[in-house]
């Protein structure tokens, strides 16, 4: 351990005692009025030494005093001239006070909201004439599809009563022939054989007649095509009825159809809507008969 402190005090007891300051000491000079000297030249600042590491050494002798620096006169730094800057020119003060500036921006900060409401309410008086017109418009359709509605019915109704004024003047011809057939045959008092089946013939086929008359009637007042397109003249359907005494529809075939579906299935619709049909009358003697009925756009035939 003795070994170890004398060994670490040789290396760091040389540093401790030769220390030397950076710099020289600081020298106080009264200056006394003399005449102009020339100008000393700057003194130059002292080399810092170079502090090299100390050898190992076994015992460390104290370092010689050093001389005492001889005081030197330093000579007044010069003063460094001082160059005016330059002085901006100054800004004009307004004499308006600042009240009457706040006063404006909030005139017109008013004047711009009084602007923007002016423009909202006239978007809001455009969107409400947009919407009368829009609705008037809708009125106007509306009415002009009522009109043509109105139209339409009043067609089918005309030709309905048409159909109504053939009819009765076909019954009425079919009437005056059954009378007719009647009293011939209520004026011969012994009709044959032969001559008694054909007057019964007769009577039969004066009675069909009547009765597909009334039958045609009925049919045709329910066919009325709908107006949702143009229908093509040339569409026919031929459907096969067979009807019973009562009026009943036993059967309902479509013997021919057309070229378009809808228009088959309004016929179908129009003689589910006719039924039942009109009852046989008392001198018909079939229990049951076929009709055979072609549809056409607003035609009906037998």
């Amino acid at each position: 351990m003795l070994h170890l402190v004398f060994f670490a005090s040789s290396i760091w007891l040389p540093d401790l005692i030769n220390h030397k300051p950076l710099l020289d000491d600081i020298v106080t000079v009264d200056l006394v009025s003399m005449p102009d000297p020339e100008p000393a030249p700057p003194a130059p600042a002292p080399a810092t030494p170079v502090v090299q590491p100390p050898e190992p050494v076994v015992k460390a002798s104290p370092p010689p005093p050093e001389p005492e620096p001889a005081e030197v006169a330093l000579a007044p730094e010069p003063k460094p001239e001082v160059v005016p800057e330059p002085v901006a020119p100054a800004k004009p003060i307004s004499l308006t006070p600042r009240k009457r500036k706040k006063k404006k921006a909030k005139d017109t900060r008013l004047a711009e909201e009084k602007e923007q409401e002016k423009r909202q309410k006239i978007a809001r008086l455009e969107q409400q004439r947009r919407k009368k017109e829009a609705l008037a418009r809708k009125r106007k359709a509306q009415q002009a599809r009522k009109r043509a509605e109105k139209l339409r019915r009043q067609r089918a109704l005309a030709d309905a009563r048409r159909a109504q004024q053939e009819a009765d003047r076909a019954a009425a011809v079919a009437r005056e022939e059954l009378a007719a057939v009647i009293r011939q045959s209520g004026a011969t008092s012994k009709p044959t054989g032969r001559s008694g089946s054909s007057s019964g013939r007769k009577v039969q086929s004066v009675v069909l007649k009547q009765y597909l008359s009334s039958l045609y009637d009925k049919v045709h007042g329910y066919w009325i095509l709908p107006e949702m397109r143009q229908w093509d003249a040339r569409l026919e359907t031929i459907v096969v009825l067979t009807i019973r005494r009562d009026g009943s529809v036993k059967g309902m075939q479509i013997e021919r159809k057309s070229k378009d579906p809808y228009f088959d299935q309004f016929v179908m619709k129009t003689l589910r809507s006719a039924a039942p049909m009109p009852r046989f009358p008392a001198l018909m003697s079939q229990a049951s008969i076929e009709v055979g009925l072609r549809f056409k756009p607003g035609e009906l035939a037998m």
